[in-house]
C-alpha cells in the first residue's frame, strides 16, 4: 500500500510485516557491486597470504594437529558428516536457492511457461551467483592446487583443491541470498524486521557449516573465511542482477 511522503518521496508499506520502505532510497545495483569488487580485492589478499604463507594461515597446522588428536569416530563422525553435506554439498545448496528463486519468480511475475519463469530476475540472479563461484573457486582452487589438511602436508600446485571451501561458500551464498530473495526491498516479502531476525540465524548455520569442515579435518581452518568471502561475493554479484534497472517487460511482468 502507497503513503504520501513529504518532499516528494513515496513509501511502500510491506503487506507482510507493516513495515515501511522508502523506493527512493532503496540501493541499487551499484553499491552491490562495489561490494563485490571490494570482496574480489580481498580475496585476491587471502590468496597473497596462501601463497606467501603469511598470517593469515598461520593457525592453520595447530588446528589441524587438536583436530587429528580429537577427531570425531563412529556415528558421531556419520552424524557430522551429513549435516556438513546438507548444509554446504551443492546437490542441497543449488536445489535450495534454485527453487526459492523459481517460486519468488513464479510469484512476483505470474504464471507463465517454464521457460518465461526461469529468464526472470530472481533466477538470473541466483544463476550469476552460483556462476560466480563455479569461476573464482576452481580457478582459485586448480590455481592454488593446495593440498588438504587430511594428507598431513600442506604444499601448492600439487593436485588438491583445498582453498577455498566450496562447502563454506555454498553455505554462505545459500543462505544469505535465500534472504536476499524473500525479505529485502526486491524481495517477495519486503520486511526490514524479518531479515533483522534471520540474518542471525543464517549466521550460526554458516558458521557451524563451516567450522565443520576444519573440524571434520576435510579444510584447514584459513580455507573457510576464504570460502564464506567468496560467498560474499557471489551474494553481492547476484544482488546486482537482482537489483538492475528494469526493462519494461519485467515490469509489466511482475504487476
Amino acid at each position: 500500500m502507497a503513503q504520501p511522503e513529504g518532499r516528494g518521496v513515496t513509501r511502500v508499506e510491506s503487506q507482510s510485516a507493516g513495515a515501511l520502505l522508502g523506493s527512493s532510497t532503496r540501493p541499487t545495483w551499484r553499491s552491490s557491486a562495489v561490494a563485490a569488487a571490494i570482496g574480489a580485492l580481498v580475496f585476491a589478499l587471502c590468496i597473497w597470504q596462501v601463497v606467501v604463507r603469511g598470517p593469515f594461515i598461520a593457525w592453520d597446522w595447530q588446528f589441524h594437529y587438536y583436530v587429528d588428536a580429537n577427531h570425531p569416530m563412529g556415528w558421531e563422525k556419520v552424524f557430522l558428516d551429513i549435516v556438513a553435506s546438507i548444509t554446504g554439498e551443492r546437490m542441497f545448496t543449488i536445489p535450495m536457492v534454485g527453487g526459492t528463486a523459481l517460486y519468488v519468480a513464479w510469484k512476483q511475475g505470474g504464471p507463465g511457461t517454464l521457460w518465461n519463469i526461469a529468464t526472470r530476475r530472481p533466477v538470473l540472479a541466483v544463476l550469476a551467483g552460483l556462476a560466480t563461484i563455479a569461476s573464482i573457486g576452481y580457478g582459485t582452487k586448480f590455481g592454488l592446487g593446495r593440498t588438504g589438511p587430511h594428507h598431513n602436508m600442506d604444499v601448492l600446485h600439487a593436485g588438491g583443491q583445498a582453498f577455498p571451501s566450496g562447502h563454506a561458500a555454498n553455505t554462505f551464498f545459500t543462505g544469505f541470498f535465500i534472504l536476499c530473495l524473500l525479505f529485502t526491498q526486491y524481495g517477495l516479502y519486503p520486511s526490514r524486521s524479518r531479515l533483522r531476525k534471520m540474518i542471525p540465524v543464517v549466521a550460526v548455520i554458516v558458521v557451524i557449516a563451516g567450522a565443520l569442515m576444519s573440524w571434520l579435518d576435510y579444510h584447514w581452518l584459513s580455507d573457510i573465511p576464504g570460502g564464506w568471502l567468496l560467498g560474499f561475493i557471489a551474494c553481492m554479484v547476484a544482488l546486482s542482477v537482482l537489483r538492475a534497472p528494469r526493462r519494461e517487460r519485467d515490469r509489466s511482468g511482475a504487476s
